[in-house]
């Protein structure tokens, strides 16, 4: 009953922050017996605050007393990789790292449109119901990618004692003049700064784009006492996130925990395609430790001049057909709420069968939208999904074919869309 009085006062909070109506739907825990645990219908949260389309969803870190830090997430798309990676959870349990993923999050972080407000409510709620006080005053990592990724930047620059380190994954540069979501970026003023705070910036090799890296070196040299990190996600593209970069953002996560505010550092050249290194400042990025340069070096000597392979595949036994024009370039639309995906390695125009590729065997990935995998290739739609919102593009499907490489290709990867007809 205390928990339910709590709840009714924190909704009071939320409707006089935004004036709008932002009611609770569900919340509930593990081994909580006041509140049942089908209150919950997601299996990857503990805590679901507001109504659909508006949520804000907690994972707290498992077997762990105390929260060290809260990976703060906004909606975009591969935000949700994370959450559904039993080993990145697994990794962020033995940091004590929560996950928090909140729906309709500001992209550039906007603080006059209210967004430290939202914030703010949101992080003081997760303290209280779930019982970890310290959630309030947790270092927090902004996490965002694509139309998400300058947000992170920008949220440490307006809460910089409040950052433990930033990531913006296939995405922005801070203070970038391409951000992520087509629009221009907001200014920060003459004294606000990142300074010292661990940044990860990662663009993948199949998405490079020189003007959006340009900018990350750019600002590095203008503020000296700035942490850019940078990682080419070699032979990975825009879309995917795959366990190797999971493991990379893992480790990042806890170089900054153990340090937060590094004085010193390595650094290390930009990535190059043929794999050139750069001794020059001006194409170095800084790095925390040898161990993470090594592991930069590790990731763009995987791919050197190797050939690549691609794929393609059928939904239901129809072949999808690949628009290279689009930004996710494969779509299809289909009438039934269970369907099967059958990979195979295609030319590159991906229009037939191909032979020249990797030993291995293609799996496919769950990037976002309303599904559940019930096999290798099976799915269905998900009834319950976390991150739907009526009003808003979560409506469809999108997935990834994968392939690892081996000593004479590269890794593939391939996004495509599904729309189910029959849902509405």
């Amino acid at each position: 009953m205390q928990r339910l009085l709590l709840l009714i006062i924190l909704i009071a909070g939320y409707l006089s922050v935004f004036g709008e109506k932002f009611a609770h739907k569900s919340i509930g825990g593990e081994g909580d017996s006041n509140i049942p645990k089908e209150s919950v219908k997601s299996p990857y949260f503990d805590y679901i605050l507001g109504e659909e389309g508006r949520q804000a969803c907690l994972r707290l870190p498992k077997l762990q007393k105390e929260v060290k830090a809260v990976l703060y997430t906004h909606q975009n798309m591969t935000e949700e990789v994370l959450f559904r990676s039993e080993r990145f959870r697994q990794k962020m349990d033995s940091l004590g790292v929560a996950m928090a993923f909140v729906q309709r999050g500001s992209q550039n972080w906007d603080v006059t449109k209210g967004c430290k407000e939202r914030f703010d409510s949101i992080i003081s709620d997760f303290s209280k119901v779930s019982d970890h006080p310290e959630i309030a005053v947790a270092p927090i990592i902004p996490f965002g990618h694509s139309a998400q990724a300058t947000f992170p930047w920008n949220f440490a620059a307006w809460n910089p004692d409040r950052t433990l380190c930033i990531i913006s994954y296939h995405g922005d540069a801070p203070r970038t003049n391409l951000c992520g979501y087509g629009r221009e970026n907001i200014e920060w003023g003459r004294t606000r700064n990142i300074d010292s705070i661990p940044g990860l910036m990662i663009e993948g090799e199949y998405e490079w784009w020189e003007a959006r890296v340009r900018p990350a070196l750019a600002f590095r040299m203008m503020y000296p006492e700035s942490r850019i990190s940078f990682l080419c996600d070699a032979g990975k593209g825009h879309f995917d996130l795959c366990e190797e970069t999971q493991d990379y953002i893992a480790k990042f996560i806890e170089k900054s925990l153990a340090n937060p505010r590094p004085a010193g550092g390595e650094y290390y050249s930009r990535w190059y395609e043929d794999g050139s290194e750069s001794t020059d400042s001006h194409d170095q990025f800084w790095y925390h430790d040898k161990e993470m340069v090594n592991l930069t070096k590790a990731r763009y000597q995987s791919t050197l001049g190797k050939k690549m392979q691609y794929l393609s595949a059928k939904i239901n036994g129809r072949q999808i057909r690949y628009n290279p024009d689009m930004h996710v370039k494969m779509h299809m639309e289909i009438d039934t709420s269970e369907f099967i995906v059958e990979p195979f390695f295609a030319n590159e125009n991906r229009s037939e069968a191909s032979e020249k590729h990797a030993s291995v065997k293609p799996k496919v990935v769950i990037l976002s939208g309303p599904v559940i995998q019930t096999g290798e290739y099976t799915f269905k739609y998900d009834l319950d999904y976390f991150g739907k919102d009526p009003k808003r593009q979560w409506k469809d499907i999108t997935l990834c074919l994968e392939a690892d490489g081996d000593n004479n290709y590269k890794s593939a990867v391939q996004e495509l869309t599904i729309k189910i007809s029959s849902v509405k």
